[in-house]
């Protein structure tokens, strides 16, 4: 498989996906729930609608072509900018 270009780790893949779940499910509820919605209203909606698809389907795409890249050569999956987090002795506004 050839290498992936993607540099996000599963759990930032997985957030976007959250949240584009969450908008998707906003826009259908006001497309689909609502009969009061202007027509003007209604198609910037449905073009919403087709663009969260869209993008929650290349989420779904992304993650399963991670999965299995890790499975196939998890060597390559090895995050190159680490997150450094500072705790206790390191916190200028605690003292020790």
């Amino acid at each position: 498989m050839a290498q992936m270009l993607t540099t996000e780790t599963l759990g930032a893949l997985i957030d976007k996906l959250a949240i584009v779940d969450l908008k998707l499910w906003h826009c259908q509820e006001l497309l689909f729930g609502r009969a009061d919605v202007p027509p003007s209203e209604r198609q910037e909606l449905e073009a919403k609608n087709t663009s969260l698809l869209s993008q929650r389907a290349h989420l779904i795409e992304t993650i399963d072509r991670w999965i299995a890249q890790a499975i196939e050569d998890p060597s390559a999956l090895v995050i190159t900018s680490p997150q450094n987090k500072l705790y206790g002795r390191f916190r200028t506004d605690v003292e020790l």
